[in-house]
């Protein structure tokens, strides 16, 4: 199965203030680092406010928010959920997100020990058991995952994960990359209107197709943003999304890698 290297496709984008982005960024980083920036842009609707608020307008749209099935990884890109493990692309190696450590040996019985002091956008403690249930959920509606993660067996205790694996599968924790293997809490049954992951921001609204607002998570776990809010919608149209950036419609814009060059000072050497 191909899964994500989680470096976003939205490596290139830009603004229409001063501010410009040309890294090369993971997903969830894009708002992370937006709402560290020194001079965060603000939408015209905010402007006589102190609310911080960025309105990113990306190509791709989706009409559902379930991160198991979702094939736009849009909950992820956006900050809503996160994975147990993400990919260093500077190392190029796995390394921890929502898990803080891991063991397998034999390469089939695997124990995975969870960051304590990780909540739910509901308030919920995430634990052993609520990733298990939603390691489950995910092979159970997705079967790429299922055949990906080749998982026989999950236990939990406390903040940890046994799990056993139908083969010797050295590869199993790089396989826990996948956004489609995103950490929910299973319990909220309406995944479009109710998606609760454990990322810096929560899910305000979703109109399928068009827009997500979002809100910061103050409980975030390593930090709050200092984003207030964030809109997060949808145009395929290149054309369309440059003229909403030069109206000031929208703060950021997504610009494909090969057109990047047009809005970033790219230097030698420079990545």
């Amino acid at each position: 199965m191909k899964k994500s290297t989680q470096p976003s496709p939205l490596r290139f984008f830009s603004s229409r203030t001063a501010f410009r982005l040309c890294l090369s960024l993971p997903m969830l980083v894009i708002l992370t680092l937006l709402s560290a920036c020194s001079e965060s842009p603000q939408s015209a609707s905010d402007e006589s406010t102190d609310k911080k608020h960025i309105h990113f307008l990306y190509n791709f749209s989706t009409r559902s928010l379930d991160p198991h099935v979702d094939s736009s990884y849009v909950p992820l890109r956006a900050g809503i959920t996160e994975t147990l493990v993400k990919l260093d692309e500077e190392q190029l190696k796995v390394v921890p997100w929502l898990a803080e450590s891991w063991e397998g040996g034999d390469g089939i019985h695997w124990t995975i020990n969870l960051r304590e002091g990780i909540t739910f956008h509901n308030g919920k403690t995430m634990d052993g058991a609520s990733v298990k249930a939603s390691l489950e959920r995910a092979m159970t509606e997705n079967v790429a995952i299922r055949n990906a993660l080749n998982i026989s067996q999950i236990e939990a205790e406390g903040n940890q994960l046994r799990i056993s694996t139908t083969r010797p599968f050295p590869e199993f924790i790089s396989e826990l990359v996948n956004p489609n293997v995103s950490i929910i809490d299973v319990t909220e049954s309406d995944f479009n209107q109710r998606l609760t992951g454990t990322g810096p921001f929560r899910l305000v609204s979703f109109a399928p197709g068009s827009k997500l607002e979002l809100a910061r998570y103050d409980a975030y776990w390593d930090g709050a943003s200092k984003l207030d809010s964030v809109t997060f919608s949808f145009n395929e149209d290149a054309n369309a999304r440059t003229l909403a950036l030069q109206s000031g419609q929208v703060d950021i814009v997504y610009v494909p890698k090969w057109k990047a060059w047009k809005y970033c000072g790219h230097k030698k050497g420079s990545k």
